[in-house]
C-alpha cells in the first residue's frame, strides 16, 4: 500500500481500489469498534470545523457515555495537563498520572540518560496505564508522551486511548510545523515539493 503517494484519493468518493467486499470490511469492526465509530461519526457530523480537538474530545466521551476519564501526561506538559484536566472536570471524573510517577531511576532498567552524571527518573508509561486501569477509567487521553512511551501506554491501557497533544519540543508540540515550514521540509528533512 502506498496511499500517501496516491494523487487521486478516489476512495473519498467511494472507489474501492483494493476490491475488498463490503462484508469483509464490515467484519473487521467488532462491537467496540462500531461503538467508537458511531460516536466519532456523530461528533464529526454535528461539529465539523466548529470545535477544537479538546472540545471534540469531550463530545466524543459524552457520546460514549463515559463518566470517568484518564489523563496520562508528560511532566514537561504538566501545566497544560492541569488546564486540560480542569476543563474535563466540568464534565467527568478525571484521574491523571504524570510520566515520572514512582520516580524510578533509569539505571534500574538499564536505560540511557540525558545526563549520565546525575539521577534521572524514567518515564513510566506502563504504570501510568496500570494506575488508570485500576481507577476504572472509561477512556484515556495522552498529553505529550514521548515517542515509544505513547506506544507502551496504548498497549497497556485497558480502554481506548486518544492523543490530545503530541510532543515536539522543537516545534511547540506541532509536528506538522516540519511539513508546513519550507525550511524544515526542504533543508532539514530533505523533502521536495
Amino acid at each position: 500500500m502506498q496511499c500517501a503517494r496516491c494523487e487521486h484519493h478516489n476512495c473519498y468518493t467511494g472507489q474501492n481500489c483494493l476490491g475488498l467486499q463490503s462484508a469483509e470490511i464490515e467484519a473487521v469492526y467488532d462491537p467496540i469498534d462500531r461503538q467508537l465509530m458511531t460516536a466519532a461519526a456523530k461528533v464529526e457530523g454535528r461539529y465539523y470545523m466548529q470545535l477544537s480537538r479538546l472540545e471534540e474530545s469531550v463530545k466524543f466521551a459524552q457520546e460514549m457515555s463515559c463518566t470517568v476519564i484518564g489523563l496520562a501526561f508528560c511532566i514537561g506538559l504538566a501545566t497544560e495537563a492541569n488546564y486540560i484536566g480542569q476543563y474535563f472536570r466540568k464534565f467527568f471524573t478525571v484521574h491523571s498520572v504524570c510520566c515520572k510517577v514512582c520516580g524510578l531511576d533509569k539505571h534500574r532498567l538499564g536505560l540511557e540518560q540525558i545526563q549520565a552524571d546525575r539521577f534521572e527518573a524514567m518515564c513510566n508509561p506502563a504504570i501510568q496505564a496500570k494506575l488508570l486501569n485500576d481507577a476504572k477509567t472509561e477512556l484515556n487521553f495522552t498529553v505529550g508522551l514521548c515517542v515509544g512511551h505513547d506506544m507502551i501506554f496504548n498497549r497497556h491501557s485497558s480502554v481506548p486511548v486518544s492523543t490530545l497533544i503530541v510532543k515536539d519540543r522543537l516545534l511547540a508540540h506541532n509536528p506538522l510545523g516540519a511539513i508546513y515550514s519550507s525550511y524544515w521540509r526542504n533543508k532539514r528533512l530533505g523533502l521536495t515539493d
